[in-house]
């Protein structure tokens, strides 16, 4: 199998943590360890999805993320993390 990660980026999925955060920010939790499990589900995809955007080169990459507000998407995950410390 060939490896995903290519100079610390995941190269196979450009989809990935937009949808990962999206799912993240979407989830219902019904007790205290899914909320904890759900905000180290967004950190993570949050983190993901910053670095995505800093370093993205390619073009349809780049379209990608604009077209589906990838900023936007971020602003939410860091404002759900800052209003749950």
């Amino acid at each position: 199998m060939e490896n995903p990660i290519i100079d610390n980026r995941i190269v196979k999925d450009k989809t990935f943590a937009l949808r990962l955060l999206g799912f993240a920010l979407d989830t219902n939790c019904a007790d205290a360890c899914g909320e904890d499990e759900k905000e180290s589900m967004i950190s993570y995809s949050t983190s993901l999805l910053k670095y995505q955007i800093e370093t993205a080169t390619e073009i349809h990459e780049i379209t990608y993320l604009e077209r589906c507000n990838a900023k936007k998407r971020l602003q939410k995950g860091l404002k759900f993390l800052n209003y749950k410390r």
